[in-house]
């Protein structure tokens, strides 16, 4: 399956990150192919309007696309990261879901119901949220450091944080300047 870079939105700090969408399968036909172009343009629209700040025009952009191409994962993501980011939590779980249905393996909805389920102190579900993210995406980033974080901080593993953190560290591209600290805590706390 090809993937389209869709945003790069960093999300409380570092704890949550969110950007790609999938992209539509291949192409069977003409008017599929013409199909295509018209939901690439207009989810690309959608995304610039949602980076530039233009948050109305892009709900309503994404609300459209996802009402349009109920199978396709992007725009409800893109509708549940702005609804986090605005810090309404039940709606941006409700995108995350529907999204997940579109997409079982769609990294950033995965990633988000993990932080909205520690947040909400339900550790057992972020945690299968981040394995299931990492499933799906075993260098994600985002998932990775989360779940290192959750095992660290909020469930007393340091040991299997450790694992984490070093597994971030390999496959970021700018890992966190802290992160050196936080493997050097987890491992006395071992």
């Amino acid at each position: 399956m090809n993937w389209t870079r869709a945003c790069g939105i960093c999300l409380l700090a570092m704890l949550t990150m969110s950007g790609c969408v999938t992209a539509p399968s291949p192409v069977e036909s003409e008017d599929q192919a013409a199909d295509l172009a018209a939901l690439e343009v207009s989810f690309r629209e959608a995304v610039h309007n949602m980076e530039q700040g233009n948050l109305v025009e892009a709900k309503a952009q994404f609300e459209q696309l996802a009402l349009e191409y109920p199978e396709k994962a992007g725009p409800m993501a893109n509708l549940g990261i702005m609804a986090f980011q605005a810090e309404d939590t039940e709606t941006a779980k409700q995108w995350f879901e529907r999204a997940l249905v579109a997409n079982p393996q769609h990294l950033q909805a995965l990633n988000h119901l993990g932080v909205i389920a520690r947040n909400a102190g339900d550790f057992g579900e972020a945690e299968r949220y981040y394995r299931a993210a990492l499933a799906a995406g075993q260098d994600y980033e985002p998932a990775i450091i989360n779940l290192a974080f959750l095992l660290d901080i909020y469930l007393g593993k340091p040991a299997e944080a450790v694992e984490l953190y070093e597994r971030y560290q390999s496959v970021a591209s700018e890992p966190h300047p802290r992160l050196e600290d936080w493997i050097f805590d987890a491992k006395n706390r071992i």
